[in-house]
């Protein structure tokens, strides 16, 4: 489907300016023709998602909300801590049939820990399990390397998320430190795609990392 709308979902806790970003994102898909929306509630997400006439085209996560269980979160967890309720099945169930895109952006393949059904359409997990923690070194320089064919290496200020755990074959588009951090997919007729980097709006103002992206949001737009 040509996808014409989207709906970014974008608040979050500690660590990153969510509105800046969320603004950010929303520049590049209107730059790519989208209507966009932005709520700061997954539960709106869900409820719009449900009750608008025809489905979005498609679906963009900038935010960061899970479960929390860690003990490193204590001090954040009663005012953070978000398990998904039933209706995100039902928003999803809606999203997908209609062949509507999924875009997850940084933080957002952190999302929604209780809901295996997320990282399963994402294709990677970020795992909280002790024996194999996911991670990622603190926000500095970074040397990111395109696929073949998609442009030459560049240098940001971003992070890398470490060890996250494969789910199924995705189509890594580029790289960090040996860890994909830009890769696409399909679920049935829906495309899919993932950067795990975006954390603060300098890394949108990197040309070379606004063509890389500027070629993934095409694909998802495009389908």
């Amino acid at each position: 489907m040509t996808v014409d709308s989207a709906l970014i979902v974008a608040g979050g806790s500690h660590g990153h300016d969510f509105p800046a970003t969320a603004q950010a994102l929303a520049g590049v898909l209107r730059d790519h023709g989208l209507a966009v929306d932005i709520v700061d509630e997954p539960d709106e997400a869900w409820a719009a998602m449900l009750e608008r006439p025809e489905p979005y085209g498609m679906l963009a996560v900038n935010g960061l909300r899970f479960g929390m269980t860690h003990p490193r979160y204590d001090a954040l967890r009663d005012r953070w801590a978000y398990r998904t309720p039933p209706a995100a099945d039902a928003a999803l169930d809606r999203h997908l049939a209609a062949g509507s895109s999924v875009f997850s952006v940084h933080t957002g393949c952190i999302c929604f820990d209780d809901w295996d059904r997320w990282s399963r359409v994402l294709g990677r997990q970020w795992s909280w399990d002790e024996q194999r923690l996911s991670w990622h070194p603190e926000l500095a320089p970074i040397r990111v390397e395109p696929a073949e064919s998609l442009g030459d290496a560049f240098q940001i200020v971003d992070e890398v998320y470490t060890d996250m755990i494969d789910l199924s074959d995705v189509d890594v588009l580029a790289r960090c430190s040996g860890q994909p951090v830009v890769w696409t997919r399909h679920e049935a007729a829906s495309r899919v795609g993932v950067t795990t980097v975006g954390h603060g709006v300098d890394t949108y103002e990197n040309d070379s990392y606004r063509r890389l992206l500027d070629g993934l949001v095409g694909w998802l737009v495009n389908g």
